[in-house]
């Protein structure tokens, strides 16, 4: 194990250790830059016997130096802490108790050892250190995350978020309050004056907590150095000796090497100069220049006209002067003089955010350049909880995202409520926030965090992070979901399989089960029906954008258009993926879209029925005279004719043909060939050339179709019972494909075989009684057979009137499919 921190005092000793766990680091952090680490006496008379912390240099020492070695989440790290000589009982705690429960008392509670883990909590953790019951000494680490860039990725997220909720913050105060006579995105200047008074003290106070405990950075400088006092013998100045650089005479060193008696020697120094510092100083310069201005615009006013110069604009004057003095004293702290130079735009960092207080001067500079206080949300996050600060950026980037894609705008009261200080951030975890945009007319988009599922419809709730639906007047609603998981996993064998890294495969199933349990439950005549309404699933996980597009490779990426469920990066610098994916499916009408939804087969097949159910097919039969004669007239011409009657509407819309053998062509007889029919045509039978006679008038029209190639039918339906079969009968295609005998033709709908195998299921007695022909319409298909039932009572389904069943004493009533079981279970118990 290696130390990292070691500190001893008179009544206590601390070692801080990492285990030899190997993490996985996304990306390497610059080795040169220090993490914050404090050790602060709490008691009077404390003195340090022993301080030292694992980093480089005279500084490694120091207790008041700010500055230590960096700590990672989801590591292990071992704690040692004994009072001197067994004497006293030690404590040690931490505002998060789930940190401290692998630790355990021995020896009476002089010892504790044992491990630490911070998981996912990233940035600045306290531990207080008590000997019988009174505080020791505190010590503050910090704590980088393993799957972010600390210094980029991570500041980008809490800078994304920021910029995300001041600019809707600055259009509900546009579009909520009226500023007087002044408009514009910053409140009046009076207001603005209210508001300074009443955080000025909170100001004050923030920052000379900053004066006492300021963060320092260390800055390398170069330092002409007389050659025997170079404490630090590194790269450069060996090369420096070897070439002969430096300045003086050559002078001889113990070990006979010749050096200049002056070298160049890279030092460390700290430094207040930080951009944290420059920020504060800045936002003190906009204050002070504000007053002023103020002022000036008062005095103006105040010597315009004597009938101007009240007591209260004297009270203002003087107010101002009050305010403009407080502030200027703090521009003289020493941490705020130090810092010279200007800060990025829009800059934000962690220690400005987390640090006690830089975290409470910060908000009380938002408070100015906004005009109100922002709360809850990941403002109350703090940086403590990575993984939800995460989410929170991924919900906000994600409406913005859609905002831009629609052309619509973010509703700010979707994101915020008033409260009595100001606006309140509604995102919080487990709490359902819906964002709307309308696109045109009848169609609209709703994006929604943390939505619930539950009640009847769902045996399990389901609460993903968040849920994209698309409302179309003329199609079912859809919907896409997402998680965010902070987890990756970049080991060699997950990239094996898919190809680049990616959440872990549990988070992964979590995307099936979503699309699997978030169901949709509408009511028909035959009762509630349940529909699933998402149609993809995607876990959103930081990774950096790759310059040769690589992860369109992946199958986390491919999958998502082939299968639904999937992966896809999100980051501040990486939205481009998430972009595509839901451009894909907005930029979809309702049919393309509903391609993309992955059908049961069952559903697949239930379609298919019904398709079949209205297509037509022509059973027909040989000549009885000589019906060898017939087939080969017809696989030689590839015709077949019959008497045309307008009556039968279905003769010159059937597509399908099938032949019955009568014995002895085919024993038993039965369907046993069938052909397509490419065309037909209307002609007199004189017209027809056949080799046997015509048995009717030669002038009688007859309709004549022309065949595709006749094929047997894989599986011929036969006729077991040798039913009369002597002349044509009607079906459709599913009545072929499902009948096993003659009698099961007469069934033409999927009601109809629903109907008839679950009378069989329940063993139930009944005949099928076929009746008149008629075209059936593909939209609402009605089936001709009588369901006879052993009391003569008959059932035949009339399409979307349900099911008729008839009584013996002739009379009707409709029922729906459940009514007709529940009537047939009913009938089987009186039997």
């Amino acid at each position: 194990m290696k130390d990292l921190l070691l500190v001893k005092t008179d009544k206590v000793g601390l070692r801080l250790s990492e285990s030899k766990q190997v993490i996985n680091k996304l990306h390497l952090e610059d080795d040169d830059i220090l993490a914050y680490m404090e050790i602060r006496p709490l008691r009077k008379d404390l003195k340090f016997e022993e301080l030292w912390r694992d980093i480089p240099g005279d500084l490694a020492q120091l207790p008041d130096f700010i500055g230590g070695p960096k700590l990672f989440e989801e590591k292990i790290y071992k704690l040692f802490l004994q009072s001197n000589g067994g004497n006293g009982k030690v404590q040690i705690t931490h505002r998060d108790s789930v940190l401290l429960k692998d630790l355990d008392e021995v020896n009476g509670g002089n010892t504790i050892y044992g491990s630490i883990n911070f998981k996912s909590q990233v940035g600045f953790s306290e531990f207080i250190v008590w000997v019988d019951s009174k505080p020791e000494f505190a010590f503050i680490v910090e704590v980088f995350p393993t799957k972010l860039d600390y210094r980029s990725d991570y500041e980008k997220i809490l800078a994304d978020v920021q910029d995300i909720l001041t600019s809707l913050a600055m259009e509900y105060l546009r579009s909520t309050y009226q500023w007087g006579s002044i408009s514009g995105n910053k409140p009046g200047q009076l207001e603005w004056l209210l508001l300074l008074r009443n955080i000025i003290d909170e100001l004050d106070k923030a920052l000379r907590y900053v004066a006492k405990r300021p963060i320092r950075s260390l800055q390398r400088e170069n330092v002409t150095q007389r050659a025997e006092r170079i404490k630090k013998i590194d790269s450069s100045v060996r090369a420096a000796a070897r070439c002969g650089h430096g300045k003086g005479d050559f002078i001889t060193l113990k070990n006979n090497l010749q050096v200049k008696q002056q070298l160049t020697e890279c030092r460390t120094r700290s430094t207040l100069d930080t951009m944290e510092h420059r920020w504060l100083a800045n936002q003190l310069k906009a204050i002070l220049r504000q007053l002023s201005n103020l002022y000036s615009k008062e005095a103006k006013i105040w010597s315009r006209d004597a009938r101007n110069q009240t007591d209260r604009r004297k009270q203002i004057l003087d107010e101002i002067k009050s305010l403009e003095s407080r502030i200027a004293n703090l521009t003289k702290l020493e941490p705020i003089l130090e810092a010279q130079g200007e800060v990025p735009y829009g800059f934000v960092s962690l220690k400005l955010l987390g640090t006690p207080g830089y975290r409470e001067a910060y908000k009380a500079c938002l408070v100015l350049s906004l005009g109100l206080r922002i709360e809850g949300g990941p403002f109350k996050l703090s940086v403590k909880d990575l993984s939800l600060l995460y989410e929170y950026w991924c919900y906000l980037a994600l409406m913005r995202i859609v905002a831009e894609e629609t052309g619509q705008e973010i509703a700010p009261e979707k994101v915020f409520s008033v409260k009595q200080y100001g606006l309140h951030v509604l995102l919080q975890k487990g709490r359902e926030q819906k964002a709307v945009f309308e696109i045109d007319e009848g169609r609209k988009i709703s994006v929604t965090y943390n939505p619930r599922f539950q009640g009847e419809d769902v045996l399990i709730p389901q609460q993903p992070d968040m849920l994209i639906s698309i409302q179309d007047d003329n199609w079912p609603k859809i919907q896409l979901v997402l998680d965010a998981k902070y987890r990756v996993d970049n080991s060699p064998e997950y990239k094996k399989r898919y190809y680049s890294n990616g959440p872990p495969e549990d988070a992964i199933n979590i995307m099936h089960r979503y699309r699997d349990a978030i169901i949709q439950r509408e009511f028909s005549e035959e009762g509630p029906v349940h529909f699933r309404t998402v149609i993809q699933a995607a876990a959103v996980f930081p990774q950096q954008y790759d310059n040769n597009n690589s992860f369109k490779n992946s199958r986390l990426w491919q999958a998502l258009d082939q299968i639904g469920i999937g992966a896809i990066p999100f980051l501040p610098d990486n939205t481009v993926y998430v972009q595509e994916w839901l451009r894909s499916v907005l930029n979809k009408g309702g049919f393309s879209t509903s391609k993309r939804a992955i059908a049961y087969n069952i559903h697949e097949t239930a379609q298919d029925w019904k398709k079949k159910a209205s297509r037509p097919v022509l059973v027909a039969t040989l000549r009885g005279n000589n019906p060898a004669e017939h087939w080969d007239w017809i696989k030689k011409q590839g015709l077949y004719y019959m008497p045309y009657y307008k009556t039968q509407k279905r003769q010159p819309l059937v597509r399908d043909i099938v032949f019955y053998f009568q014995q002895p062509l085919h024993i038993p007889g039965a369907v046993a060939y069938h052909a397509k029919i490419l065309n037909y045509e209307i002609i007199k039978r004189d017209e027809i050339s056949t080799p046997w006679a015509a048995r009717r008038s030669r002038e009688e029209n007859e309709i004549l179709y022309y065949l595709e190639e006749i094929k047997r039918l894989p599986k011929p339906i036969e006729n077991p019972r040798g039913h009369g079969f002597t002349m044509h009968r009607w079906t459709t295609l599913l009545g072929l494909e499902r009948a096993k005998n003659i009698e099961e033709l007469s069934l033409e709908t999927e009601p109809e075989w629903r109907l008839y195998e679950d009378l069989k299921a329940m063993g139930l007695s009944f005949e099928l009684n076929p009746g008149k022909v008629r075209i059936i319409d593909k939209d609402d298909p009605a089936g001709r057979t009588e369901f006879v039932l052993d009391n003569h009572n008959k059932i035949r389904y009339a399409g979307k009137a349900g099911f008729v069943i008839k009584s013996i004493q002739n009379t009707e009533r409709n029922l729906s499919y459940l009514r007709i079981i529940e009537y047939l279970k009913a009938h089987k118990m009186c039997r």
